[in-house]
């Protein structure tokens, strides 16, 4: 049986399970090269999922969709008029938000504006595939309650700007079931969620504030902060109150005062004050929020998705409470990851939640898997020199040492926004000029130093590293302090706090990616290094091998490893 799950809204794609397996995930920026990409019903990354799978639309059992962009033909002539309505538009193609549409029309079963049978004809799979529509929120929480073990009390928070009608939602789960607390999936048109209490949206406003461009650039400003002071702060989290019951609300009625409220309360601060003050706000804010739901609910264990948990210091502040035993961030915890989610909600509505197969994450590289020999074969000889080897890990290491920065290019790449080793840049931590220079090269503009990895074994000696943020940090979700004895071994990937974003990585998950950091800590007894994602600035992070070879040739990177062997520039 295979589930498709697709999102439409922006930073669209498709995510596909065979049987209650994931087999395939793709963002569709990836596809495009159009970074956020989405916004319209028609998907390359439905497709390229399927090709991963080895399979065609025919074979599709059950299509899982977000309430979100849908082809005009599939919609049922409305009271409203609808369809002359869009007629009319420039665009004969034009998509409609199912979301809104059921708002306009005062009907919130999806079957009464929608035309199942048209919609199964465009999406080009059989009559009797099953379509079922699924909640915004809800697929975020099932996105971390899929993949952890937990089988004690936990809780599973969603949090960012919007979605079918909500801003935050709350399940706890016990004895085989999920409780809602906040945002019910079940009774969303219903629900009295303040409009102008997103902390999504106002982390969001404070980007655009600082010329950056929201729900694209906030972690530019979670870097920025540690250059600031958060001098606005308590002015915003003065707005914000968590009640008794566990919801986030402020005295503003809609997003338009809530956008006034922080362009009014940031408005006079230097970027960097600015950035501090709403990064500080939004980790105390979400820290009220989930203390007072542990008030309500004795748990150990939480589960977080939702684009306002991209924010790795906010992961932190929470798996730093005494009584949180394990924090889990699914690694698509944006709206990339919904296409999990929905199908998720699919296998459930079909099993049950209680015959629903668990099981911890162990990879997220579900792209595509290109193979080295699709690389080489891509290679043109007049622009690049090919050194095959059986251990390019070895030289690898070797190059890096000498300070050459090199790219990894293996297999299928990483769902979610994070390069973890099939597509990453990587390079010594030994300098803190490194990130200059790469940025330079890559012509972006960070303030936040660059990410580590660092293997299995070393990551308790290095870092911070418990039960509480382990797991996480196999994603690179969630920073955690940097041991005393290292921070001035791998100054490069150290931030002004002293706190680090680091990826464990065992072999089983990545044997190259794992050998040349081993090797690396063998010739420099340095015990990690640098990753960052392989793009350039304001790229998607590259996909093909033609990509891969681009950047090189284009002085991205000094070189390019696979599983056969380095290729450099000439």
């Amino acid at each position: 049986m295979f589930t498709l799950g697709i999102h439409t809204g922006h930073d669209s794609g498709a995510a596909l399970f065979k049987d209650q397996e994931l087999v395939a995930f793709c963002k569709e920026e990836r596809m495009t090269r159009i970074k956020n990409d989405g916004g319209k019903f028609k998907l390359h990354s439905i497709d390229t999922v399927l090709k991963t799978a080895g399979i065609t639309r025919n074979d599709i059992d059950t299509v899982a969709l977000s309430r979100t962009k849908l082809p005009l033909a599939t919609y049922k002539k409305t009271k409203r008029g609808l369809r002359d309505t869009f007629k009319k538009m420039r665009r004969a193609e034009s998509d409609r938000f199912l979301v809104s549409e059921m708002w306009a029309q005062d009907e919130f079963d999806e079957s009464a504006i929608i035309d199942f049978d048209k919609l199964r004809a465009v999406l080009g799979v059989r009559k009797d595939t099953q379509i079922v529509f699924c909640n915004h929120h809800y697929a975020h929480i099932l996105g971390a309650f899929k993949f952890t073990e937990w089988q004690e009390k936990a809780l599973f928070l969603s949090c960012d700007g919007t979605g079918d009608n909500a801003f935050f939602s709350a399940y706890y789960y016990h004895d085989g079931a999920l409780e809602n607390l906040q945002g019910d999936h079940k009774n969303w048109q219903n629900l009295k969620q303040n409009a102008g209490a997103s902390i999504g949206l106002a982390y969001a406003y404070a980007t655009e504030l600082l010329g950056f461009i929201p729900n694209r650039h906030e972690g530019k400003l979670t870097g920025l902060a540690a250059f600031g002071k958060p001098l606005g702060a308590e002015k915003i989290i003065s707005k914000f109150t968590i009640t008794a019951e566990g919801a986030i609300t402020t005295p503003f009625a809609s997003h338009l005062e809530l956008r006034n409220f922080i362009f009014e309360a940031l408005g006079e601060l230097s970027r960097e004050d600015a950035a501090a003050s709403i990064q500080h706000a939004s980790e105390q804010i979400i820290l009220t929020w989930v203390n007072q739901l542990l008030t309500l609910r004795d748990v150990k264990y939480i589960g977080l998705s939702g684009g306002v948990f991209a924010n790795v210091k906010i992961n932190q502040v929470i798996a730093e409470l005494d009584t949180v035993e394990e924090v889990y961030v699914f690694p698509a915890m944006g709206d990339e990851g919904l296409p999990v989610g929905n199908a998720v909600d699919a296998l459930i509505r079909q099993h049950g939640l209680a015959n629903l197969t668990r099981q911890k994450l162990q990879h997220v590289y579900f792209g595509y898997p290109y193979t080295a020999q699709d690389l080489m074969a891509k290679v043109d000889a007049s622009q690049s020199t090919v050194t095959r080897t059986e251990d390019p890990a070895e030289l690898t290491a070797k190059l890096l040492a000498e300070g050459l920065v090199g790219a990894i290019f293996c297999g299928g790449m990483e769902m979610g926004p994070r390069a973890l080793g099939a597509r990453t840049i990587l390079a010594s931590p030994a300098k803190r000029e490194v990130n200059d220079s790469i940025n330079k090269r890559l012509e972006r503009t960070e303030f936040m130093p660059f990410a580590p990895y660092v293997l299995a074994e070393d990551a308790d000696t290095v870092f911070e590293i418990d039960a509480s943020n382990r797991h996480a940090c196999e994603f690179m979700t969630i920073t955690t302090k940097v041991k005393a004895d290292f921070v001035d071994i791998i100054p490069a990937a150290v931030h002004i706090d002293g706190t680090a974003r680091p990826q464990i990585i065992a072999r089983e998950q990545n044997a190259l990616y794992y050998d040349i950091l081993k090797h690396f800590k063998a010739l420099t007894n340095i015990p990690c290094l640098v990753n960052t994602s392989f793009n350039a600035h304001e790229e998607p992070i590259i996909n093909t091998p033609e990509e891969a070879l681009k950047a090189l040739y284009d002085n991205r990177v000094d070189f390019l490893v696979c599983e056969l062997g380095i290729i450099e520039r000439n």
